[in-house]
């Protein structure tokens, strides 16, 4: 198996850590173009088919805003840091995110708490967990972990809890940015509501609750799937582990080994920004987007048979989901919500690696992981 270990399969991909001004200009504004004909679409057509679909391209292209507002936030989309912080809060605004807290939740946790009980997006729950919900919850848990509340998850479980609202346990209260930056999304929403709102008013042939339907509440339900359908896969599959302490992940695997490369067809890639050439994003984050498919080329070379890389297939996808409800992190099984063990064998993939432990760190480091 692979020993050579995330910073150590860097030099193979640096490359890519290029940044070009024109190539993100000229993909930023012609997403942005196109999310707002979207947004005019579902404004000015009379047709509620054509409105209809408009209203389903302006939630998938703020999704693809959402990964340029994610490479900006990473400082890697363009090769000035005040335009990446420019374009980061311009891209996340169709979506209502806080720039601010994105830079606390995903660059600092997510990125180096990855697979980390109870801080990422799709952290499984374990039976005692699980057992130890009142009923309502574990009802909405498994709602959740199936293909229908893929969208409530996301919007519930990560963006109100973490990427919108300042909420003191995320920023400890040190830093007036996130509240400006809460200002201006919550303002952006606060506008398109009050908008929609008046158009649903003078348009009786739709009404208030079709005109919000439609112009808002459709587009981030669009949003909050793709989002969540896209992380689900990039984390989650019965051969990747999950741990509870950072000490236990990096004496068992590296970094690459807790991503799954799910390959698509190259004109998803090209529309979705590459978002799912995802190991190549975490053995280097500062790699744009644009550049992550060559980039992922070189790793699957490097690494060979040692990097999980599937062939997407919505059974496979289904059958992921029905395995990986809850995860016991004693014996590193993935179990279904009655505690039946679904795969014995998640460590296989990994478990002759030989890995070593750069100094002991555990979660305590990281206070915002709570």
């Amino acid at each position: 198996m692979n020993t050579i270990g995330t910073k150590s399969l860097r030099p193979s991909i640096s490359e890519f850590v290029n940044p070009s001004n024109k190539t993100a200009l000229v993909i930023f504004l012609i997403d942005m173009t196109i999310y707002v004909s979207a947004v005019a679409g579902i404004i000015f057509f009379e047709s509620l088919v054509l409105k209809a679909l408009c209203s389903i391209l302006c939630g998938l292209k703020m999704a693809s805003l959402f990964v340029i507002a994610h490479d900006a936030a990473h400082d890697n989309y363009t090769k000035s840091k005040w335009l990446n912080k420019v374009i980061a809060r311009l891209a996340f605004l169709p979506c209502y995110h806080n720039y601010s807290l994105w830079l606390i939740v995903h660059n600092r946790l997510h990125h180096q708490l990855t697979n980390i009980k109870g801080v990422n997006s799709w952290s499984p729950l374990s039976k005692q967990d699980f057992d130890n919900l009142p009923k309502y919850r574990q009802l909405l848990e498994k709602f959740y972990r199936s293909p229908f509340g893929i969208s409530f998850n996301y919007m519930i479980e990560r963006w109100l809890k973490d990427k919108f609202f300042p909420f003191v346990r995320l920023t400890k209260g040190k830093n007036g940015a996130h509240w400006l930056d809460f200002t201006m999304v919550s303002g952006f929403l606060f506008s398109q509501i009050m908008f929609f709102t008046y158009l649903g008013f003078v348009s009786p042939e739709i009404g208030v609750f079709g005109s919000l339907l439609l112009g808002v509440v459709a587009p981030f339900m669009v949003f909050c799937y793709m989002v969540g359908f896209s992380v689900y896969q990039q984390h989650t599959h019965e051969m990747v582990p999950w741990f509870t302490t950072l000490e236990e992940r990096d004496a068992c695997c590296d970094v690459e080994d807790l991503t799954i490369h799910v390959k698509y067809p190259k004109w998803y890639n090209l529309i979705s920004h590459n978002v799912m050439e995802h190991t190549a994003h975490h053995v280097d984050p500062r790699i744009p987007s644009y550049e992550l498919s060559k980039a992922q080329s070189v790793l699957l070379k490097v690494l060979g048979d040692d990097i999980l890389s599937i062939n997407f297939s919505f059974s496979d996808f289904i059958k992921t989901m029905q395995l990986c409800k809850l995860y016991d992190y004693d014996t590193h099984c993935w179990l279904d919500f009655d505690g039946n063990v679904t795969n014995p064998t998640v460590l296989a993939f990994i478990k002759d690696k030989d890995h070593s432990v750069n100094g002991s760190r555990t979660v305590d480091e990281f206070p915002n992981a709570a």
